[in-house]
Parts: structure tokens; sequence; C-alpha cells
């Protein structure tokens, strides 16, 4: 093992999965994770923490230029109402990392197509953008990631896409993030932390909770506590009774703890839950559990973001948009297609 992952991180991971191991089965990876946990994990061994960005997160949340093309086109027609040609003058530094290897690279058209929708994306972004993310964040260089250099700074799709997230989430002025008021925010299935990465960033008064499983909890423990150093943590580690942990719990800035653990939270102790293009990789119960979790822990709003449809054979479920169990009591404030990935739908709501 190299590259950023020898036998330590290796104690880290073994201790989260065997955590996670002894906990209730309906926590537990279904078919489909359980699958691409293994592949995940050989990822990590062989190309290391160190290229995560170019192996593990090209099955979270960074598009390709198949994906890109087949449901992001908006984000061009949406430049085009006010083109600037400074998209044509951005960079892409390291498309190419191994010709031939097992890390993720790009040829010199795809290469060109990608750099230019990021810098469109980028420049769409910063046309509302009343907390100036765009030009306050760049992406951090941890993991290698498929970094464009637009206007000066280092940018990427992942910092696009939850920019665009966090305004979602908020609201299109930034609500609670622009106050800067003291916000509890809670992510399931948070892949590395990318969307927590902008919150964080964007508002000092926000803690911000990681409920996972590993590996995607190895990473986003390790990639967060890298981005912020000085930021009071709450390291994973196993628990049983949050009395036992609660000073230091609340005491921290950001937080990780499995999804058993994250039962135990006391109930209506966060003001935004969050959940990005996971649920519907779950099976039928588990999803029915995290709703129940939600309504429980939840005190303000929860949204949500999935395919419009989705099919995963290994689990045998089939998940529409209209599918999912939200409670009645739970008021819907939008329900629509997403504005960028097309194929997608989000939704927010306010817990009653």
């Amino acid at each position: 093992m190299s590259r950023g992952f020898g036998p330590d991180e290796d104690a880290v991971l073994s201790a989260m999965t065997k955590a996670l191991a002894a906990g209730p089965e309906v926590y537990r990876p279904s078919k489909f994770w359980a699958g691409l946990n293994s592949v995940h994990v050989r990822q990590l061994q062989q190309q290391g923490f160190d290229n995560f960005k170019r192996t593990v997160n090209t099955k979270y949340f960074n598009w390709r230029i198949l994906g890109i093309v087949r449901h992001q086109l908006g984000v061009v027609a949406a430049w085009l109402r006010r083109p600037d040609l400074a998209v044509f003058r951005a960079r892409f530094p390291s498309p190419s990392y191994r010709p031939g290897g097992t890390v993720a690279s790009f040829n010199p058209p795809s290469a060109w197509i990608y750099k230019t929708f990021v810098a469109m994306y980028a420049d769409v972004l910063a046309r509302h953008d009343p907390l100036g993310l765009v030009s306050r964040l760049e992406e951090p260089a941890v993991g290698n990631p498929f970094a464009v250099v637009h206007r000066g700074r280092v940018i990427s799709q992942d910092l696009c896409n939850s920019i665009q997230e966090l305004y979602s989430v908020f609201g299109p002025d930034g609500g609670a993030i622009a106050s800067g008021r003291n916000l509890e925010v809670a992510e399931l299935g948070a892949g590395y932390g990318r969307l927590a990465y902008v919150v964080v960033s964007a508002s000092p008064g926000v803690r911000y909770t990681i409920i996972d499983i590993p590996p995607a909890l190895y990473l986003s423990q390790r990639y967060l506590t890298t981005v912020f150093p000085g930021v009071a943590t709450f390291r994973f580690r196993a628990w049983t009774d949050y009395a036992d942990v609660s000073e230091e719990f609340e005491r921290a800035r950001i937080r990780f703890v499995l999804p058993h653990q994250a039962a135990l939270l006391p109930g209506r102790s966060v003001d935004y839950f969050v959940n990005i293009s996971q649920l519907h990789e779950m099976s039928r119960p588990q999803v029915e559990r995290y709703f129940a979790l939600m309504d429980r822990i939840c005190r303000g709003r929860v949204y949500t973001k999935q395919w419009l449809v989705s099919r995963t054979p290994v689990n045998d479920v089939v998940f529409r948009d209209r599918d999912y169990p939200v409670p009645g009591r739970w008021r819907t404030l939008y329900h629509r297609r997403h504005p960028i990935q097309s194929m997608f739908f989000e939704a927010l709501y306010e817990v009653g």
C-alpha cells in the first residue's frame, strides 16, 4: 500500500467496517453498495488516498463526458443566454494521469469539452451568487482532482455542484447560511465530503454531521480533517451510548458517525438534513428506516436529490420520484426537476 494509504489508514477503515458489521442489519450496505464498496476499497489500496478524486469519486457525483452530454446541457443553454468567451481560455492542467492505467483520465477532445463545461457552469453560478462562493472558494488539491483553472481560480465540477446544492438547500439568498447563525446540518451519504467542504467554508456557525458507511466515511473523515486542520472534529469511534460522547460531539464542528450511531442522536437536534443521490441505491426497508430517522432527528428541513427513475436490479428495486415514503405531516416546499442534472429531481420539505 502506498500513495497515502498505509497501515494506519487501513486500521481506521477496518475499525469502521467492523463496527458497521456489529450494528443492525438494516444499516449495512445494500447488495449494490456491498459490491461497489469492495471496488472502492481495492482502488484505495492500489491507487491510494492521494488519487481518490480520480478513482473512487468517479462513482460518486463527478460526471464524465457521457453524463454531461446526456443530461447537463442546460448549463450550456444558460451560458448561451449571456455568453462570455473567457470560458474558452480555461485550462485543464492535468487531464491525463497515466495512459492505460486504472486512474481516470481524459483524452484531448474530451478534456476540452470537460474544462469548457466546468468553466460555463462556474460562470452561470456566478450570475446569482449572493454569498460570493464562486469567487471565494477553490477546489482543494487533496485527492488529485480534475481541476480546471478559470479566471485565475482553481475550480471543479464537484465545487460547482456543491455551490448549486447549497443554494437549493438554504435558499437562493443563502438563507440561514448568509445570516451566519448557528446551524446543525446532517448529511446521509456524503461521499468524500464535497458539500460539507462548501457549507462549512461558507459559514462559521455550521456544525456538520456526516452519517455514512465505509469506505466513504473513511474518505470524508480523512479529507475534511485534511482541508480543515484547525477545525474541532469528532472522529469516528465505536460507541453505543450518546451520553458517553455528547460533550465532545456537541463541541465539534464536523462529526463522523455510522448509521446505527445516528439512530442514537437526540431527537429534533438537526436543522437541515441532506441526502444526495443515494437513497435509490438502498433496499426499500432501508429507505423507510432512513426516512424515519430523518423524521425523528430533524426539526427543520429535509433536502433530497435523486434520479427521477432509478432501477437497481441487484437490489430488486425501482424508485420513481414519488415513491419515497415522505411522512404525511411534512410540508413540501418544492419538488422539481433538477435545474442542472435534468434526469434528477430535488425536493425540500419542512418537517412538521
